[in-house]
């Protein structure tokens, strides 16, 4: 497949192990939270399926959730320039409604941040192997065409070692930068397994848990968005130490 060329760009890609586990909550506060740092960030995601229409238009909900949070006031097209209907793997869904994925416009959008800003929170849809055209370009595919390194969110409780461990190895195969991973929803009153599972991801990953977030029920109120600002903040100056940055 021929890609567009796309800018050299500084920033992060955000995955997750499975479908559910808080990776745009976790890349909108990565926004804010570099924003509030005096880092020129910007939240990125190419491609959403699943979105509502809102007078006669489909809304990415994920970029507007992560442009009202970090205080940006971009357009969503710009933010997410291609929005699919179906609650099915944008692949699958650009499939069923007859829309071709059209990367130019993905690459357009890239290259108009990359003018305005310093560093791009990039966020994925579900896991690496997410189709995204049909299942010839999937999500790790467009991880290298980006050529960012890759922050995965993984739960937890049990069963996410496994899951993590997957996601970190196949990455590292396909050549893909491996910055860090990012607990989230880690409860007040962690279980065994939840308080021994991070010490195992790192020995067999060899990569360094960035932060535990915590279980947080009030994103809509300040109170919670700094709770999820605070759990984020020590995880910043290691994803961006590597990146030299005005």
């Amino acid at each position: 497949m021929d890609l567009p060329q796309l800018p050299p760009i500084k920033g992060v890609f955000v995955t997750g192990t499975d479908t559910d586990v808080g990776k745009t909550v976790i890349a909108a506060g990565l926004t804010a939270a570099l924003r509030r740092r005096g880092v020129k960030a910007v939240y990125f995601k190419p491609m959403q399926s699943g979105c509502p229409e809102e007078a006669g238009e489909l809304v990415p909900t994920d970029a507007r959730f992560a442009r009202e949070l970090a205080g940006l006031d971009e357009p969503l097209r710009l933010l997410c320039p291609i929005a699919l209907r179906l609650p099915l793997a944008p692949g699958v869904a650009a499939a069923r409604e007859g829309v071709e994925v059209d990367l130019s416009r993905i690459a357009a959008a890239v290259w108009e941040l990359s003018w305005r800003y310093d560093f791009l929170v990039v966020e994925g849809a579900g896991g690496l192997y997410v189709p995204l055209i049909g299942t010839s370009f999937l999500v790790l595919d467009l991880i290298r065409w980006l050529k960012l390194p890759l922050l995965v969110v993984a739960r937890a409780g049990l069963g996410t070692i496994n899951h993590t461990a997957l996601t970190v190895m196949t990455a590292r195969e396909k050549g893909i930068e491996v910055a860090g991973i990012i607990l989230n929803r880690y409860p007040a009153a962690p279980s065994l397994a939840v308080q021994t599972n991070p010490a195992v991801i790192e020995a067999i990953t060899g990569r360094p848990i960035l932060a535990r977030v915590p279980e947080i029920d009030d994103l809509d109120e300040s109170a919670g968005r700094e709770v999820l600002l605070a759990a984020l903040d020590g995880s910043l100056d290691k994803l961006i130490g590597s990146q030299a940055l005005p």
